[in-house]
């Protein structure tokens, strides 16, 4: 057989497969990874997770936080607002008095309670017509003049929570706060003043307070069922689904076609695991707002619940609907990456690329869209690039074993050892396992091999021993770990130390018996004990399992010639040329015609 340098270039070929699959289960269940859940080199390196696995989206949208804009928290005060005015027609909620226009006012010679009957009267004429400054005035102006005037203080009252409404809808959420709790100086029974510190509670982000307000209003007045939306809400961001649901479904017997309740009600119901009821309730919002990016959104999170719990492919279907929130948002960074997840779980790994890009771009701080960004890169072969992003991802994240393992892959990958084994190193030390200690003998082997090319004997060597003292580390972790015994067994063969190595490669080919790298492995440590006869038959074990591995025919024509079984070599040989394998039957046939002489 060749020499050390020559087994390198044939038996096992430096170079690295980049496409291979990776498992995700724990170290202790992987005892036998196949073949392609390792990147092949001279030795193996070993993924903590499958490459190919499912990426996850943000934790931040599996529980998404306040999405109402303040907008929203405004027309919601205005229906509260109309519903109110339009009960106030029907039923009796105070007494009111004549209307009364400033220029028809004749208080001159009044006594204070006539004069403050008049002035309620003019309250209540610029109230109605929506002029809330003279309204209050007036008002405010009976009330001072005869504080026993009830119809003053509750028309006071009416018109300061009126003013909290104006100033809330215009987001002047500090001064209608103001408004709405000197109207419940006045009237503490004024139920619409509670709704409106309800919504100012809610913008604020004071949702105890929120949820306390819009119960009393509630609790003063029944019919208003425009609170039970704003109010389910409220209860469906605390995660009391109950509640939450509870409201909700009030607020769409009450009204089925608003759009915001269908929308929250969708979310509901895809915590409760009701998938399909999410779906239609998500439908029946986009019915109501086609333009609503967030229900687009959440559609699209809810065919892929429904691909990955109830096994119906709902991808394509999911892609579209964060392409068409995308479209409605160009700044929306949680769709963005959402369709970049998508995509890369579907294999398109261009789209998802581009779509991870925008993420970045809008947002350089995410570490999970770098991180996510590399890993395509990655399988789209630019290690250049993915080695970038995974650097950047390091930045933001310093406690993802598997991301720094990854990087110091593709360091690696690209010959860059020294800062391969420096990123390995980390991820042991964030969680030391069998595949850290695999992966740090992979990158000292392959350091190891650069400096023997390059004829630096002595620094291949101490490399290689490094290599060894990182993967008796490993096989001390676990017995059962394939790739740790085949790094090994391929490490003590460079140091000569051959029936060691066939000891570690035995135990890898009892782990897995389908191994043709490692049966190889094995019949090349017998070789070179010049044990022929069990060299052979492990090249044959080798061949069954793969029999188009030329290289497995060289090697056991190289090993039948040293054994003196020429005509079997002959019969190898002929096996080599109809394949076409030039260059090995080139090689055999001279290792024939050499022992033909001698």
């Amino acid at each position: 057989m060749k020499n050390k340098k020559n087994r390198q270039n044939i038996i096992i070929t430096l170079f690295l497969v980049w496409t291979f699959l990776l498992t995700s289960l724990p170290i202790q269940a992987q005892n036998i990874p196949p073949t392609e859940e390792l990147s092949l080199g001279s030795s193996v390196f070993v993924f903590r997770v499958s490459t190919k696995s499912a990426q996850k989206k943000n934790v931040v949208r599996e529980n998404p936080g306040k999405i109402r804009t303040k907008t929203q928290l405004a027309a919601s005060a205005k229906k509260i607002r109309t519903q109110y005015n339009t009960l106030a027609k029907v039923v009796k909620r105070r007494q009111r008095v004549k209307p009364v226009a400033e220029e028809e006012l004749n208080i001159a010679r009044a006594n204070p309670k006539d004069a403050a009957i008049a002035l309620t009267g003019a309250g209540q004429y610029y109230l109605e017509k929506n002029d809330l400054d003279k309204s209050i005035y007036f008002y405010r102006g009976a009330a001072d003049l005869d504080k026993t005037n009830q119809d003053a203080t509750l028309g006071l009252s009416d018109a300061l929570a009126a003013k909290g409404d104006d100033l809330l809808g215009n987001e002047k959420t500090d001064e209608a706060e103001k408004f709405y709790k000197e109207a419940l100086t006045f009237n503490d029974k004024n139920s619409f003043a509670y709704a409106g510190l309800g919504e100012v509670y809610d913008i604020l982000d004071k949702n105890t307070d929120a949820i306390a307000s819009y119960t009393k209003a509630l609790e003063l007045d029944k019919d208003l069922t425009e609170i039970y939306s704003p109010l389910g809400i409220l209860y469906f961001y605390q995660d009391n689904l109950a509640k939450a649901d509870e409201f909700l479904s009030k607020a769409l017997a009450a009204d089925k076609d608003n759009a915001e309740t269908q929308y929250f009600l969708g979310l509901i119901r895809s915590k409760q695991t009701r998938y399909q009821d999410a779906l239609a309730a998500f439908k029946k919002s986009l019915t109501l707002d086609a333009a609503s990016a967030e229900t687009h959104y959440a559609l699209g999170e809810t065919y892929e619940k429904i691909n990955k719990y109830e096994k119906i492919n709902k991808s394509d279907e999911a892609i579209a609907e964060y392409n068409e929130a995308i479209k409605l948002n160009p700044k929306y960074v949680e769709a963005f990456f959402a369709l970049g997840v998508a995509q890369y779980n579907k294999e398109n790994y261009k789209d998802a690329a581009a779509a991870y890009e925008k993420v970045v771009k809008l947002q350089n701080t995410n570490g999970e869209a770098h991180a996510n960004l590399g890993d395509t890169y990655r399988l789209l072969g630019d290690l250049g690039k993915a080695e970038g992003e995974y650097r950047l991802a390091t930045y933001f994240i310093k406690d993802d074993a598997e991301l720094f393992s990854k990087f110091g892959y593709v360091q690696g990958a690209q010959k860059k050892w020294e800062s391969s084994i420096k990123a390995l190193k980390t991820a042991n030390s964030l969680s030391p396992n069998v595949i850290d200690y695999t992966n740090l003998g992979w990158a000292y082997y392959n350091w190891a091999q650069e400096d023997i090319q390059a004829n630096r004997q002595a620094e291949g060597k101490a490399k290689t021993l490094l290599s060894k003292e990182a993967l008796l580390q490993a096989v001390a972790l676990n017995k059962n770990f394939a790739p740790a015994f085949l790094n090994l067994g391929v490490a003590l063969s460079d140091l000569g130390e051959y029936k060691d190595s066939i000891e570690a490669l035995k135990s890898a080919v009892e782990l897995r018996g389908d191994w043709v790298f490692a049966l190889n492995e094995l019949g090349r440590a017998y070789y070179e004990l010049k044990d022929y006869d069990k060299a052979i038959v492990q090249f044959k074990k080798a061949l069954e399992k793969d029999k188009n591995f030329d290289k497995g025919y060289y090697n056991l024509g190289e090993a039948q010639v040293r054994g003196g079984y020429i005509n079997d070599a002959r019969k190898t040989l002929e096996k080599l040329k109809s394949m076409k394998s030039v260059f090995y039957a080139k090689s055999l046939e001279g290792a024939i015609l050499t022992a033909k002489k001698k």
